[in-house]
């Protein structure tokens, strides 16, 4: 019985399993010359500090980065009185890799939006705004560190 517990051991710690949406962020080897924000700076700050990429500013060598953000609010349906009755928020963020030709070396957008009703205490409304504009903002930078990942 011991034999078998211990050969199980083995196999299950040796196999080299890692999960595919671990971010680890002492092992991130991007590093970049120059970051640009475009668009929602604000958005685009949060988004880039979360990600852990390196900013060498004195290496003229590395890649360039533009990043530019978006949020859009949109109504998406009105009773018949004429008051918002539902909402859409979109995030939208895009990655463009410049060289330092100022070539374009790689470039992807993320977008991620969600829909929700009015609520009628305007206070917990915007509170309920800023949780979901929160989560979308978490799923882009999910997103994103899978694709500098691979």
């Amino acid at each position: 019985m011991k034999k078998i517990l211990i050969l199980f051991f083995f196999i299950v710690t040796s196999c080299g399993y890692q999960p595919i949406y671990k971010v680890d962020k002492n092992k991130i080897e991007i590093k970049i010359g120059k970051v640009e924000f475009i668009g929602n700076k604000e958005l685009g700050k949060d988004i880039y500090s979360s990600l852990g990429i390196k900013t060498i500013t004195n290496n003229k060598s590395l890649e360039k980065l533009i990043l530019d953000s978006k949020k859009n609010i949109v109504e998406t349906s009105k009773n018949s009185k004429g008051q918002i009755i539902s909402y859409q928020t979109y995030i939208s963020v895009k990655l463009s890799f410049f060289d330092i030709d100022n070539n374009l070396t790689r470039e992807k957008t993320f977008l991620k939006d969600f829909s929700y009703n009015v609520q009628e205490n305007k206070f917990k409304f915007k509170e309920y705004q800023a949780n979901i504009e929160n989560n979308l903002k978490n799923k882009i930078i999910e997103d994103i560190n899978i694709y500098l990942r691979f």
